[in-house]
């Protein structure tokens, strides 16, 4: 039972470990070296939401993951992110869906809400919504900060650190003498 206990621990460090790396790459990748403010690696963005216009669909505080893609990709019905007032102090992102493509415009609302939202340009788009992770927003947006990923990082050393000294301990209780020949052991891993 205690080597279940422990396999099921190491991969949970080793899901939590990847997806905090990930998290923090795509961070570290987006602030200083992607050409599209807004993306990460492969296109791929995430943010926090902090608003309740997508519910019951996106709630307050759930990860959203979101990828760039060609223009033609795009339909009526897609949930999307975009840039609003780009380049101001009051710059932010906002996830709705489209309700109307022309040509270059859209129109976007969100689901809660009854009024559309002033139409905006396909240059205005930073990718579709294309996952959501319920709840975890509140800690992911604490990672997107400088702060925030230096503790990261550390979580993940300390995890690798603490999933390797599992992995030896139980490595060394698992050797036994198998025999001893002419004052020789002979160990069995």
């Amino acid at each position: 039972m205690k080597d279940f206990l422990n396999t099921v621990f190491s991969a949970i460090a080793w899901v939590v470990i990847l997806v905090l790396l990930f998290l923090v790459t795509s961070g570290i990748y987006q602030y200083f070296l992607s050409p599209k403010p807004y993306n990460g690696f492969l296109g791929i963005g995430y943010a926090v939401v902090v608003s309740g216009s997508m519910e019951p669909n996106i709630r307050i505080n759930d990860l959203i993951l979101y990828q760039d893609h060609e223009r033609a990709d795009y339909q009526v019905g897609d949930p999307i992110v975009y840039v609003r007032d780009a380049g101001t102090p009051d710059e932010m992102l906002i996830t709705h869906r489209i309700v109307e493509i022309n040509g270059n415009d859209l129109v976007t609302r969100g689901d809660a809400n009854r009024i559309s939202d002033s139409p905006i340009t396909f240059d205005d788009v930073v990718g579709r919504v294309v996952f959501r992770v319920p709840y975890i927003g509140v800690a992911v947006g604490f990672v997107k900060t400088p702060a925030g990923m230096w503790v990261a990082l550390g979580f993940v050393v300390l995890l690798i650190i603490l999933n390797l000294t599992i992995s030896l301990l139980q490595s060394k209780k698992r050797k036994h003498v198998v025999q001893t020949v002419m004052g020789e052991q002979i160990m069995r891993y």
